[in-house]
């Protein structure tokens, strides 16, 4: 559908089987791109078994379509890992066009009780990591003459805030909507183009660590949490279900491509139509 025919996408955030990080990089591969994935493990640490290999799966995926892939490690939060990052990207391929800030962290912790590591670690990652990114990479885009793309992940939490110790995550996701306007009217006379991406709750694993806590605290399996915890969000959708990573991949593709050439400084929902005032 969209022609990103040897551009160079990075993704951030890809090492879960069932996240947004593996659909957008295996959809910008489809659309033509060579495509690095990040993350700060390369393989999922723990379970030595599973035949999900994390990050090294993702690019078996992508070589497989024909494209060039790598897998790098990078701790986001840090400024001198993101560099090094960057400067191996350039190394091995030379360019850099399209930039997915995906990583993100989640947690509850209500605002009486949430410890100064928890608050600190959201803006760190959320917020501080899509900056670190957009910086290093960006200067590379610049420096190109090409123009590229931004594309940062914020949330329907970027737009209203919630209840149920999601303080850090709504804050971190709010300043994301910020920081893409501000970095739009910065580059946009280099030719890149800045959006973000608001998706609803949707099927992925980010939730996984909280519904496996809860299971064990309610001697329950973690599908009846699952269920308990997705219900509402579906029956507030004029759609009947929730989001998939593909749903929100299919949004990135277009974004990257030259048909969203006018299009940035946005904060574009992807939420099956589901309203987030109270």
């Amino acid at each position: 559908m969209y022609d990103l025919t040897d551009k160079l996408a990075i993704v951030t955030g890809a090492i879960s089987k069932k996240g947004f990080g593996r659909a957008i990089a295996n959809r910008l591969a489809k659309e033509g791109a060579n495509v690095v994935v990040v993350d700060k493990y390369i393989v999922p640490p723990g379970d030595t078994s599973s035949d999900w290999q994390g990050l090294n799966s993702v690019v078996s995926e992508i070589e497989s379509l024909g494209r060039r892939a790598a897998a790098i490690s990078c701790d986001i939060s840090n400024s001198s890992s993101v560099d090094t990052m960057i400067k191996q990207v350039m190394a091995d391929f030379k360019t850099i066009d399209i930039l997915v800030n995906n990583a993100g962290v989640h947690s509850y912790a209500g605002i009486l009780t949430q410890s100064d590591d928890t608050w600190k670690r959201h803006l760190d990652v959320n917020l501080t990591g899509t900056f670190y990114c957009s910086r290093a990479a960006g200067k590379h885009m610049v420096e190109s003459g090409r123009g590229g793309r931004i594309i940062n992940m914020g949330s329907m939490m970027s737009k209203t805030g919630m209840g149920g110790g999601q303080s850090a995550y709504c804050a971190s996701k709010f300043a994301i909507i910020g920081l893409t306007q501000c970095m739009a009217l910065e580059l946009g006379q280099y030719g890149i183009l800045v959006n973000a991406i608001c998706p609803a709750l949707t099927d992925t694993d980010l939730h996984k660590e909280e519904f496996e806590q809860t299971a064990i605290r309610e001697s329950t399996n973690i599908e009846q949490i699952r269920t308990r915890f997705n219900e509402p969000v579906i029956a507030r959708s004029p759609l009947g279900r929730l989001g998939t990573p593909e749903d929100v991949a299919a949004m990135v593709a277009f974004l990257a491509s030259s048909q969203a050439s006018f299009i940035t400084g946005q904060a574009i929902n992807v939420n099956g139509g589901i309203f987030t005032a109270h």
